[in-house]
């Protein structure tokens, strides 16, 4: 080892010390964590997942292969910056510290995350697919666009999604793996089946020019094929050999073919994203707020299908989200419009005509639906400004 590198080693590991005495990181200790068990590899190290203490509660251990690189030291510390400034994310993985330990006389490093208990998103799918209606599969796709939008807002690329590397928790996305710049696509030849198996995630301008700088776009390219995979239950190109004919094919404009059932919105969202030419591409603000839109629009068919079974008008309660006002009041005008309810008009210039006993309220992500009196008195509409407010609105049917 040179002094040079020996220089650099010093460098990173008294950053990370350093850090440990001020408390900046959070230091577990190793002998803390009990029935170590492998449940992951990857480029960077084995991760594996392990109970604190005595207790129930899991963690997830992230080694690295060799803590006595420079390069290995200097991806930790760049991970764990930028862990500290996004992880707080709902559906970003958690990075809670990290633990040492001694190993042939040199400090072996391993990051202590949280434990995404139903695994990969390709295990997700593959294991629970036929579980889940459209409004889950929205729902995942949102917190997939969500996640990196917040990695955007702070000039993060993640450069590598892929089915592999976004977790599932409690059935909600986690986005992991952002940090290291070592990436699938810049691996090196004996992580070859890790590269084959990316492929279909990849910006085409990568497999053009190896050289090629992967940008916000190349994110969004690879989202629109893991919405895809969101709707299909399978692995992208699951049918085809992953090598040099499927890039030459993707080369030549060749994508994975819609699924019967598909929305058009959805459909015609993942297409955009995956178009060849980068500026072409929709940017993750436009994909965020189509897929919310899409999910509130699915909320509002309920309670519209829901209407048209009963032919009359339930209770119902929905705590206002102030970002679907605008569909809340599409669902007004489609009662309003509908002839088979024979809606009574109301002179209240608040709301033009008032519906039969609609109170709509959010209880995390369902529509309770309660059975009560058909004629309530009139409530005057407010502004839902604030996600608090809940409004009744009355009709006679």
């Amino acid at each position: 080892m040179s002094k040079d590198t020996k220089k650099d080693l010093n460098y990173y590991i008294n950053w990370l010390e350093r850090s440990i005495d001020d408390e900046n990181i959070k230091l577990y200790e190793y002998s803390d964590f009990k029935n170590i068990q492998p449940i992951g590899s990857g480029s960077y190290g084995i991760v594996y997942r392990v109970n604190w203490k005595s207790s129930n509660r899991f963690f997830a251990l992230k080694s690295f292969i060799n803590n006595n690189d420079k390069q290995t030291l200097r991806e930790v510390i760049k991970e764990l910056k930028l862990h500290r400034s996004v992880d707080y994310h709902e559906n970003i993985i958690r990075l809670y510290g990290i633990t040492k330990v001694e190993l042939d006389a040199t400090q072996k490093y391993s990051f202590v995350m949280e434990y995404a208990n139903n695994g990969t998103l390709n295990t997700y799918l593959n294991e629970h697919f036929s579980e889940l209606d459209w409004t889950d599969k929205y729902q995942l796709a949102s917190q997939l666009a969500s996640a990196v939008e917040f990695l955007h807002e702070e000039d993060i690329i993640h450069r590598d999604l892929h089915g592999n590397n976004i977790l599932i928790h409690q059935k909600s996305i986690k986005l992991a793996d952002f940090g290291l710049s070592k990436k699938i696509v810049e691996a090196s030849s004996s992580d070859a089946s890790k590269i084959l198996g990316a492929i279909p995630y990849i910006d085409p301008k990568k497999f053009n020019d190896q050289n090629y700088e992967l940008k916000k776009n190349s994110d969004v390219y690879s989202i629109g094929v893991l919405l895809w995979q969101i709707s299909s239950g399978y692995k992208p190109f699951y049918k085809v050999d992953h090598g040099a004919n499927l890039i030459l094919s993707i080369l030549n404009g060749k994508r994975e073919e819609i699924i019967d059932g598909t929305s058009d919105k959805y459909s015609n969202l993942y297409t955009e994203c995956w178009r060849d030419e980068p500026n072409k591409r929709p940017n993750i603000q436009e994909i965020v707020s189509t897929l919310e839109s899409l999910i509130s629009h699915v909320e509002i068919g309920t309670i519209i299908n829901h209407i048209y079974e009963k032919k009359e008008i339930h209770s119902m309660e929905y705590e206002i989200n102030p970002e679907f006002t605008k569909e809340t009041i599409y669902l007004y005008n489609e009662l309003i419009s509908n002839d088979e309810l024979n809606i009574s008009s109301d002179s209240n210039k608040e709301i033009k005509d008032s519906i039969n006993e609609i109170i709509i309220s959010k209880d995390e992500s369902n529509i309770i639906t309660e059975y009560e009196n058909r004629t309530v008195s009139s409530q005057k509409y407010e502004n839902p400004s604030n996600a608090s407010v809940t409004e009744q609105v009355r009709c006679t049917v």
